[in-house]
């Protein structure tokens, strides 16, 4: 039976996204839908992989229904519909959620190779989610020139849905980030005295 879990959990790429948003969201519930724009699959998809997920147990199903005479949801941050969430009593909870969180949550090459195409980027710094540090201010921080929004978007976007959980991130000039780290800024030495991964470090501090 433990083998059949195991070979469920970790069958396809689409179904380790799925691991990771839930792991990495475990008190949140989502919509087939919104897990389909999280971890950009088709929704055909992410339905079939979620029910195989509920049948294993990973999975837990809820209804959320209108509350009588009222138009809003028992959950008022949520529409009406079914959600998925993470089933805490799973027989491989904690042990999964302790690869996850400590596992590289993406790909560095991959990331490394995409910042190099948003524009002139001269500094990149990982921390928070790639660094196991909750405490830290962000994930990303990312001084450069000329950065492509449209690009910045679309690879915050992948990187989300291959991470499993929103990026908090920043981006700043190379005058501004030269004016703020000469004035001491505290966000920046925050950034710098916190446990980071320097991606990309032509500014050589």
């Amino acid at each position: 039976m433990s083998d059949q879990i195991l070979e469920q959990l970790f069958d396809s790429p689409i179904k380790v996204r799925l691991l990771k948003l839930f792991l990495r969201n475990d008190m949140d519930m989502f919509s087939i839908a919104e897990v389909s724009s999280r971890i950009q699959a088709r929704q055909r998809i992410v339905k079939k992989e979620i029910e195989g997920l509920v049948k294993i147990g990973f999975l837990q199903k809820k209804r959320i229904r209108r509350n009588k005479g009222s138009k809003k949801s028992a959950i008022p941050s949520k529409k009406t519909g079914i959600y998925f969430s993470v089933n805490p009593q799973f027989d491989f909870y904690n042990e999964l959620r302790t690869l996850i969180l400590k596992s590289s949550p993406a790909s560095l090459e991959k990331i490394n190779k995409y910042l190099k195409r948003l524009g002139r980027v001269k500094l990149a710094i990982l921390a928070g989610v790639f660094t196991n540090d909750e405490n830290s201010r962000l994930d990303l921080f990312i001084v450069g020139d000329a950065i492509n929004s449209r690009r910045l978007h679309n690879f915050l976007k992948n990187l989300e849905a291959e991470v499993g959980k929103s990026i908090d991130y920043s981006v700043l000039t190379t005058d501004d980030f030269g004016y703020r780290f000469g004035m001491f800024d505290r966000f920046i030495l925050d950034i710098l005295e916190k446990p980071h991964k320097k991606l990309i470090n032509k500014l050589r501090i």
